[in-house]
């Protein structure tokens, strides 16, 4: 009896020795077939400034942050008139001592019908090597809430004496991307060093702030149209960039100033070249060694990747948006985020971490 209890002991210790020894084999395939293994985590956002991962905080603010104020003193033509904005409307100290620094950056972006229901994805890589980022929830008194995203590459605080209330409100006017609660998205893309300086009787935007003002106050296509129309446009970055806007019906358009004139161009893709019909066509503006602006191509393989993507799936997963994303992404793509404009939530990869997503709901 001993001897016949050894041998079952013997057969069960070698049986889970080649049952530990072999891989573990997830057999289960996601929506997409994607090989990547996801793992979510849901954000709960506070007032406090969370890092939920490395070099990315998250945060949000409620209440007032300025922009009606900002709105009423005809915005500003200059970057570091932000500081300047928030320090006379006592929202951060006066002696703050503060600077805004934009470095050139490169991105995708594209909006696709999703696979059921009547919805829509924006899917948006972020490229940029120094990845010191923040996700940021506002909800203000008297506009549409949102979430954006923020290089903080951006924002130097040479005194270290920033407080957090402060450092968000200066952080609510740096965004790149994001979603309102209408299902209006924006982002910003790069296309090189020819810059926009519109010069009228209107009032002034930069670039981040005119991403804050869309989110804010606009709820379509055709409103956020109104608003860039009614407002001189001061690239910031000192560079020409585009925007990406889209809503929730599904429209989906890119924003370009060519000779300070502004064009719309029905697209659902957006990348780092020129889609105004003409001449420019394709085209990345570089300097020469003479300073002058001269076209280079660029991006057109991202743009390809994408665009195959979409041709092949025209409804998408979530799944397939974020695969999208990890085909185009470049080793310097700082953050992927999709947004879904139904159910008014966001999805983030960090640092080409497609295994790991960051799941936050307005």
């Amino acid at each position: 009896m001993l001897l016949k209890n050894s041998r079952i002991v013997l057969a069960f210790f070698f049986f889970a020795l080649i049952v530990l020894s072999s891989p573990i084999k997830n057999c289960k395939k996601n929506e997409s077939g994607s090989k990547h293994k996801e793992k979510i985590d849901d954000v709960k956002v506070t007032d406090k400034i969370q890092m939920i991962d490395q070099n990315l905080r998250i945060s949000q603010i409620k209440g007032n942050y300025g922009l009606d104020e900002f709105i009423n003193r005809k915005g500003i033509s200059i970057d570091k008139e932000i500081i300047n904005f928030l320090k006379s409307d006592n929202l951060i100290s006066k002696n703050a001592n503060v600077t805004i620094d934009f470095p050139s950056f490169g991105c995708s972006s594209f909006s696709v019908p999703k696979s059921t229901g009547n919805g829509y994805y924006f899917g948006r890589n972020y490229d940029w090597m120094e990845f010191e980022n923040m996700i940021m929830l506002t909800y203000p008194e008297n506009g549409y809430s949102s979430i954006s995203t923020i290089c903080l590459s951006f924002l130097k605080d040479h005194s270290k004496s920033l407080t957090d209330e402060e450092f968000k409100y200066i952080a609510a006017y740096l965004p790149v991307d994001g979603m309102n609660n209408k299902g209006l998205t924006v982002s910003v893309n790069m296309i090189g060093v020819l810059k926009a300086e519109q010069d009228t009787v209107k009032p002034d935007l930069t670039t981040t702030t005119a991403v804050r003002l869309l989110l804010d106050k606009a709820s379509t296509v055709e409103e956020a149209k109104k608003l860039l129309e009614s407002y001189d446009l001061h690239q910031s970055f000192g560079a020409f960039i585009h925007f990406a806007i889209t809503d929730a019906e599904g429209n989906a358009i890119v924003v370009e100033y060519i000779d300070n004139k502004i064009n719309y161009i029905d697209s659902p893709i957006n990348e780092n070249f020129i889609l105004t019909p003409g001449e420019l066509y394709g085209s990345y503006y570089i300097k020469d060694e003479n300073g002058n602006s001269v076209p280079k191509k660029t991006s057109q393989d991202r743009y390809q990747i994408i665009k195959k993507n979409l041709e092949k799936h025209p409804k998408m997963t979530r799944e397939q948006v974020r695969d999208t994303l990890s085909a185009a992404q470049q080793e310097i793509t700082s953050w992927s985020v999709i947004f879904d404009k139904e159910k008014k939530e966001a999805y983030y990869y960090n640092h080409l971490n497609y295994s790991h997503g960051f799941h936050v709901k307005l």
